[in-house]
Formats: structure tokens, sequence, C-alpha cells
């Protein structure tokens, strides 16, 4: 965003509601006949499927950086190629890499790849999430004027949007659609020959190499055993190897650079010498093995080696695992597919369900701490950023609740309340994922009505996942009717990865992805939750307990879908100290930020009346967020807040 705010990056960013609307954005743009660019990982990938298939289907060569991570259930942060590896037949090309370096590069030579019209399809840079998205090193970025010889700017001949030659794209097909997978398979099968001239010609300008382009070997030639492996554990086998050839023992490396298209020939090539294989795999396919080991295993499938599998998961592995794994495929004189470093706990057992579960089975009484009247559904302690808004009015709102209550929530940063194989709650508690806010909530609810059982349901969630990524499944819910909770801690962006701007970001408010101020208004949810009609809504603040308490009893007791939208002030993302949490929160309602008041029958009622409201300027100035505001931008949100607030006293009944 800086770069294009300076004038040094000719492009457009916008900020999509959610990962399928990045992708599609991204999609549209290829379409119109611009080169797209976007990042996303794990559940944000999986949410784009249906785009990821469709762009491929319509030829349009974009770029997306995968900083790849597991795709949940358990959720984690931890990397091991299950969202790339879960779209191998997406016909996008993937590049698996190294460093950050080989992601640099790599990016560079993925729209030379992807806009050769003997390919035109898109393609996944993969670097891993944390180990390499999340860590510093340095790379050498090449100039701007030399990345234009090698890249010159993009004219699509065969998807472009101009009313002087208007061509139809994406459209339907009855009988034709063999020959349109067919299309994409031999357009794989010359990305082959591209990607090896792309490579040759990138390493021929900047001087830097990746064995060529597909595959990258060390060391094998004289090899008597050797790892293939992808990403960022290759460094660490390059470092084994060299151990190894210190002590006179003939181990060898093949990098796996690219894998769709799939190597297969090259692999051939550069191993068919060699009497053991040993595939180091992150994922695996269920039911089978590693997947990596599926396709190495089929390309030496007559050549004679002997092909083991380690899967390795998404854990960070050390050199001593390196030779823990090659000393056992030494001594094997069978192929293998094993799993390495396994720990389960019996904590984890207890906690999944599994030690209670085989009690159950053998007829055993299973006892479990319930939660006494009058306590807290919430445990002591946490892991949260002190000063966190959104833990006040979680604890606030859920106190209302008793023992025969099951939380939710959508995905973000109050999830850690339950990482497992621990949990703060002592009620049943389910996520499911970033988008849900409705959907599986909603099957919670029919669930319970179906096997009798008269339980609370009270989901919260941050602004991004109601605001905009669940806002879907959100009001087909309350269209529906289902009697649930739900409460939006809105601390006003994504905090839970990075502070990026949300559609609950106000005007103005800086953050990573709007960085000189969000040009557009808040989005107001309160009118879009009470546009569906037979629902109970409410405003509340941390700041006003009392309040927030009656209003969560009420809707609780409503016996109808019910919202309560808390503002919740962050330290980390607003940028102040965090003993101001709760001063932060009365400011914004003493100014007129947030006006509380409820929605019910069609009728909003008043709950707290300021007479006379503070300037905004006195709650502005405590953020380093509106640290930017020159004075007429303050005057606009002074005048933006005067016209809501005297909108929505005009409509309302005022407390008595």
């Amino acid at each position: 965003m800086k770069l294009i705010e300076r004038g040094e990056l000719d492009a457009e960013s916008v900020n999509a509601e959610s990962e399928l609307g990045a992708v599609n954005i991204c999609a549209g743009a290829a379409a119109a006949g611009c080169r797209t660019f976007t990042c996303t990982c794990a559940q944000g990938i999986a949410l784009a499927k249906e785009v990821l298939w469709m762009a491929s289907g319509m030829a349009l060569p974009m770029v997306v950086a995968d900083t790849s991570r597991a795709i949940g259930s358990p959720q984690t942060f931890d990397a091991d190629f299950s969202d790339s590896l879960s779209e191998r037949d997406a016909s996008f090309l993937q590049f698996y890499c190294e460093d950050s370096q080989e992601a640099l590069d790599s990016i560079i030579m993925a729209y030379k790849i992807c806009e050769n019209e003997k390919v035109l399809l898109p393609a996944f840079v993969v670097l891993e999430g944390f180990r390499i998205s999340h860590t510093y090193e340095l790379v050498d970025v090449p100039p701007a004027e030399k990345v234009d010889l090698f890249l010159p700017a993009y004219q699509p001949k065969h998807g472009f949007i101009d009313p002087g030659y208007p061509i139809s794209q994406g459209c339907g097909t009855f009988s034709d659609y063999p020959e349109a997978k067919y299309q994409q398979y031999i357009a794989m099968q010359n990305a082959r020959g591209v990607i090896r001239e792309a490579h040759d010609e990138y390493s021929q300008m900047f001087g830097r190499s990746y064995g060529n382009g597909l595959i990258e070997s060390y060391r094998v030639d004289d090899a008597e055993l050797v790892l293939v492996a992808m990403g960022a554990v290759v460094g660490i086998c390059r470092e084994a190897v060299d151990a190894y050839r210190k002590r006179g023992v003939k181990i060898g490396l093949l990098k796996i650079r690219c894998f769709r298209p799939f190597p297969e020939e090259d692999i051939k090539q550069a191993l068919s010498h060699t009497k053991k294989v040993l595939v180091l795999d992150r994922a695996c396919s269920p039911g089978s093995e590693g997947i990596l080991y599926i396709e190495v295993g089929f390309a030496l499938r007559r050549t004679g080696a002997l092909v083991s599998n380690f899967i390795i998961g998404s854990r960070d592995i050390f050199q001593t695992d390196i030779e823990k794994l090659v000393d056992v495929a030494w001594e094997e004189e069978e192929e293998f597919p094993r799993w390495y470093n396994l720990n389960f706990r019996e904590t984890n057992q207890k906690i999944s369900g599994y030690h209670n579960f085989k009690k159950l089975t053998e007829g055993e009484q299973v006892a479990r701490e319930l939660v006494k009247e009058g306590e807290p559904l919430l445990c002591r302690g946490n892991p949260f950023c002190p000063g966190c808004g959104g833990l006040i009015a979680v604890r606030v709102v859920s106190s209302v609740f008793g023992k025969d209550t099951v939380v939710s929530m959508n995905a973000g940063c109050l999830g850690a309340m339950a990482i497992f194989p621990l949990t703060a709650w002592k009620v049943p508690y389910t996520m499911f994922t970033f988008s849900h806010a409705g959907g599986a909530i909603s099957g919670v609810e029919v669930g319970l009505r179906k096997k009798n059982k008269e339980m609370d349901i009270f989901l919260y969630g941050g602004d991004g996942g109601i605001f905009d990524i669940g806002l879907q499944t959100l009001s087909a819910a309350l269209e529906r009717g289902h009697q649930v909770v739900y409460m939006c801690y809105d601390n006003e962006a994504y905090m839970n990865t990075g502070v990026q701007r949300s559609g609950a970001t106000p005007l103005f408010s800086k953050t990573k992805t709007t960085p000189g101020g969000k040009q557009e208004r808040k989005k107001d949810i309160m009118k879009i939750i009470e546009a569906h009609g037979d629902v109970y809504a409410a405003t509340g603040s941390i700041a006003y307990p009392h309040d927030l308490i009656r209003k969560a009893r009420r809707a609780r007791e409503s016996g109808k879908p019910a919202f309560i939208h808390v503002l919740a002030p962050c330290p980390t993302g607003w940028e102040y100290d965090t003993h101001l949490t709760v001063e932060l929160a009365r400011l914004a309602v003493e100014t007129g930020f947030t006006v509380l008041y409820e929605y019910e029958n069609g009728q909003r009622r008043i709950t707290k009346l300021v007479k006379e409201r503070k300037p905004v300027e006195e709650y502005l100035s405590e953020q380093g967020r509106f640290s930017h505001l020159s004075p007429d931008q303050v005057t606009l949100i002074q005048a933006e807040i005067d016209q809501r607030y005297d909108e929505i006293i005009s409509r309302a009944s005022l407390p008595g």
C-alpha cells in the first residue's frame, strides 16, 4: 500500500471482505485483461476453492502466493502444504520455495510462465507460513527496470474486456467439458518446457539458479540414498547431506521446486541409478500415504529404486531428526511408509473426548466437572493481550448464561480460549470456520431441537467474521429465525492476522492495509440486523457493564434471534496504552461514536442518553491509528457522528 501511495507501484489495491472475495476480485481483474496478485493460505484457499477451478478453466493467468498453513480442524498455524496440495487437481501450477529469495524470484517467474500462450493457467507460489512468512531474511530485490525487461507489460490476446471487440468468458458447456479439461492437461504438459525456458532466462539475467526450474539436484550423481523434499526443510536436508558426506557416506538430495506440473521425467533421469530414495512429506492423503511419495514412487516405478516415505507433518524438524530418518532408511530392506515423531498425550485424549468415548463404549459411567450455580462459564487466566476489550465483552455477556449452554465462535483473536488440547470454557464449545457465523450454529440449534435438548446457544465473533466473511451465513440464520445469541466484539479491524482493514474499520482509521487512512465509512451492522425484522438487537459497551448485562439477559430470554454489538478497544491495533481500554470505551459513548440502544418489534430505545456529548477529538486523540488526521478530517468525522447520532435519536424512544 505504501508503495502504491508513493507512486512506486502502478497498481490498485482492493481490501476484500474475505479470501473468496479476494480471489474473485483477482479473477475479475484478470478477465478484464490485468495482471493480478493476492496472498492467502489454509482456510482461505479452502474458502476460495470454487474460484480456483473457475479461474483455471477460464485461462486466467493469476499468481497467488500461498503462505502455507495446514487446513483445520484442529486449527493450527503450522505449515504442512495441505492447503495447496488439496488443490493439486485444480489446474494451478505449483511452485514450492525453500526461502524468501526463492519466493520473490518465483513470483516474478510465475507471471512469465502463466502468461505464456502455451500455458495460460494460474499459479500458486508456496512459501511456508511462519517459517518463511513471519521471519526476516535478507533478499536481493532486482531493480524494476530489469524486471520489466524480463517481464514486459501484460498484453492478453485471449481474455480481456473491450466494447470494440466483444468476447464471452466463463460460458457454460454441456457436452464439451472433457475437451476443456484436456486443454488444461495439454497446458500443464507444455508448462514443463516453458518453466525451464523462463528459469534459464531469469538465471542469465539475475544470476540466481534453481536447478532447471522444476527440480534441483544436490550431490545425487554417486549417492546411494537420496532424500526428496519440498520447501523450507530442504535447507536442513542439504546440511545433513554435507554432514554425511564428511563422514564418507554417500547421501544426496533432490529438491522438488515444481509440484504441478509434476516433473516425472526429470526425477526419473536424476534418480534412476539410486538404490534407495527417502521421500519426506509434510502432507499425507488419508487413506493412502504421503502425497509427494505417491508421485515420486510412480515416477520411479520401473527403475528398481527402493522408495520409502516418512511423513513429518507440520512440525519443525532439525538436522538430528534428518539423521534419525536416514539411519532408519539405511537399515530397511523393504519399502515403508511411516509417520515421524508422533506424540499422543493423555491430556489430548481427555480433552478431545477419546478418553470418555473409550469408557462409554465399555459401559463405564463418565464423571465430568460441571459449572456450579453462579460460577462463570469462562475459566480464569488467558493468553490474550493486556487490555483486550473483546475478552471483557465475552466475560460480561457470557455471565448471563448457565451450564446448559453451548458456546461457539468464528475464527479470530479470541479463538485462543480453546487451543487444543486446552480449553478455557467449562461448557460445550464448538469452533467451525471463519465464515460460519450463522451456518454451522444453525445446524447446532436444529440438532439440539431434534434431540429435545433445551440449551442456550451463544456465539461470539470479531468484526471480520461478523461484518465481512460470515455476514452471508449470519443473515441467512437471522432470516430463518434460529434462536441464537450472537455477540460481535468489534475491534474494528482484522486484528488476529495483523491489523488489516475490515468493513467495521471507521473512516480515516489507519491499518496495515490502509496506512494513509481508510477512505470508506464503517458498515452500519445494526441497520443490517434490524432489516431482518423479528429480531432482538442491541449495542453495548464494556464501560457500562450493567447495561450490557441487562441486554445480554434480554437477548437470552427473547425467544428469537438476538444480536449484541459491542465496541471492543484493542491496544495493539488501536495503538494506545493498555490501561485505557475501559476509558476509551466510555469516551466512545460520551462522544457519540457509540450510541447505546436496543431494537425489538420495530422499535429502537435509547438506553444511555448523553445530554452533553464531548468532542470526538478527545476519543480520537488517545489512539495512534488516528494520529495522522488533519483538522479537516477530524471535523468531517465529527459531522458524521453528529448526523448518525441525530438520526438514531430521532427514530428512537428515550429512557424514562
